[in-house]
């Protein structure tokens, strides 16, 4: 069934899961890092997700790569390890997502790493579908990325059937909503290390934005998306150190962090239970939340601000101004 845009799920939280753990022609962290137009695949997609208000961003790895973490630092992304990649296949990393991102994520957004020249447009238009799962279709083609609202989660990670996601969807009793667009890319994938040339550039020409990055500064700039990514996990794991690894920043780094943004704000964010053999454990106070919730209210308000003055002063296809018209 194929549905038009409808009623906004507004006060919803959104999380997306990147799967890149696959060995095969679907790719993994290599695949990640493949570079198109001086992006690699992985950005291109967390960029898309962000540029859709989408913060929540889970990249699922097959294997440790430092490159990967390095590439995406400062993006706000959590890494997870799928342990048994050589064995798996896409469901499974799906599950790990989900499982993570279950607790504070009212619908999530699935994407394989090879798929990665969706617009941001679409990621709008997707998540204005009241449904239990919305997959976007081109030229009457499924494709990706998929929404998975919060009812179907649990069906999802205990699918055991031996079609894979697919399998997983055709189960539910909850029908999918099929939305056709006008966006070659969602149905598009990078497979043996071809790319779809027109695609790609279609999708090139697309990316021109204002890039806003929000930090909190008193003598120093102290709290920006970094820090509200490494406090989510420290809420979430209870442990600086296990937090700072899915962060991709040395545990070193992460308390340096914290006391620097605790030193500048003068309020107490993390609170501390130290010994064990673990290094002790860690909770987020109520003012490291609340310093939280104000800073994503901020910034928010200022990337709306952003967006409303560049389509002001650059026009709403402002696109080919900085390329002499190309």
């Amino acid at each position: 069934m194929v549905q038009k845009a409808g009623t906004t799920w507004s006060k919803a939280t959104i999380g997306a899961i990147i799967t890149a753990a696959g060995t095969g022609e679907r790719g993994g962290a290599a695949h990640a890092l493949m570079k198109v137009r001086g992006m690699s695949l992985a950005e291109h997609i967390v960029v898309n997700f962000q540029r859709a208000n989408v913060k929540d961003i889970v990249l699922i790895t097959g294997v440790e790569c430092e490159e990967l973490k390095k590439t995406l630092r400062g993006f706000g992304v959590t890494f997870l390890q799928n342990e048994g990649y050589e064995q798996s296949e896409m469901l499974d990393s799906v599950r790990l997502g989900l499982n993570y991102l279950q607790d504070r994520c009212d619908r999530v957004l699935i994407c394989p790493v090879d798929v990665p020249f969706f617009s941001a447009d679409t990621v709008e238009r997707l998540l204005k579908i009241n449904a239990s799962v919305v997959i976007p279709s081109y030229d009457y083609r499924g494709g990706h990325p998929v929404v998975l609202a919060k009812k179907v989660f649990s069906d999802i990670m205990n699918y055991n059937g031996t079609e894979g996601l697919r399998g997983a969807i055709k189960g539910l009793s909850q029908k999918p909503e099929y939305v056709e667009l006008k966006d070659e890319g969602i149905a598009s994938p990078i497979q043996n290390g071809t790319i779809k040339q027109a695609v790609a550039e279609v999708h090139h020409k697309n990316l021109d934005r204002a890039q806003v990055k929000v930090r909190l500064v008193h003598t120093k700039p102290y709290f920006g998306p970094g820090m509200v990514t490494l406090l989510r996990q420290i809420h979430r794991l209870g442990a600086v150190r296990e937090a700072s690894e899915k962060t991709g920043i040395s545990y070193s780094k992460a308390w340096n962090m914290i006391h620097t943004a605790e030193i500048e704000s003068g309020l107490e964010l993390v609170r501390r239970q130290p010994g064990g053999k673990f290094g002790g454990m860690a909770e987020v106070t109520k003012e490291g939340l609340e310093l939280i919730r104000k800073y994503e209210e901020l910034e928010k308000s200022v990337e709306k601000f952003a967006e409303e003055e560049y389509k002001r002063i650059f026009g709403e296809c402002g696109k080919s101004i900085e390329r002499g018209g190309k």
